[in-house]
């Protein structure tokens, strides 16, 4: 198999009159893509032959989209210090006289002797715990509606995934991201039954929008609202 070329390095681009550091990285795709990354980092995805003032060209067109969506994430930062989305919820840190960190449907208790890394290292375990088990869970309940195909069940593993919500790997993974926790319970269900059916169809095709059709009847509407929330992939 041939090993796809890749580059990455840091370089500034000017937006809208601002020099902003941006992550460059260069590969053998065909297509020119802008990403505002979760950390708020701007990140330009470009074939290998593109040259300096192609990417200057590519950042000014869309200059008015990244100026919109790096604001938007710094005010996202400013009020990840306060509170965090927890199924389509957002759910405040309060400070605590026990020394215990706890998470409830309403609030997310913090020992208050603790700083922020404790605390988001505390988040970060439990974040990741909750959501394993709540896609296995998900995973369970659908299985018996995929099994009957006499395909294995794929192992789940739980990432931090820049890009995507989730995917199927052929060497019978499937991967999903430890962020869909913060949406609604009916949205992680969709990511979930669109994996799953990807062990009957691995492209987009026919077969897969009716399987889909068949499991989720509303998912074209689902499907919308999740894009929306993707909005920082242009």
């Amino acid at each position: 198999m041939k090993q796809r070329k890749s580059y990455r390095q840091e370089i500034w681009v000017d937006v809208a009159g601002e020099s902003i550091k941006a992550a460059l990285l260069l590969s053998d795709r065909r297509s020119m893509r802008l990403q505002v990354t979760p950390d708020g980092e701007l990140e330009l995805r470009l074939p290998l032959q593109c040259r300096e003032r192609d990417i200057q060209s590519f950042v000014t067109a869309h200059q008015q989209w990244i100026t919109e969506r790096l604001s938007a994430s710094k005010d996202r930062q400013a009020r990840s210090s306060k509170a965090v989305l927890l199924l389509g919820r957002e759910v405040p840190f309060v400070a605590s006289a026990l020394n215990e960190f706890l998470v409830t449907d309403t609030h997310i208790w913090v020992p208050e002797n603790w700083d922020d890394e404790q605390r988001d290292r505390a988040l970060e375990r439990w974040w990741r715990g909750h959501s394993r088990d709540r896609f296995e869970r998900l995973i369970d309940q659908w299985w018996p509606r995929f099994e009957v195909y006499g395909v294995a069940r794929p192992t789940l593993r739980v990432k931090r995934m820049r890009t995507r919500w989730g995917s199927l790997s052929k060497r019978g993974y499937i991967n999903l991201n430890m962020s869909l926790l913060s949406l609604s319970e009916d949205l992680i269900e969709l990511v979930v039954v669109h994996e799953l059916c990807h062990l009957r169809h691995f492209d987009h095709g026919a077969g897969f929008r009716a399987l889909m059709s068949e499991c989720l009847p509303d998912w074209r509407q689902r499907d919308k609202r999740i894009n929306l929330l993707s909005a920082d992939v242009l």
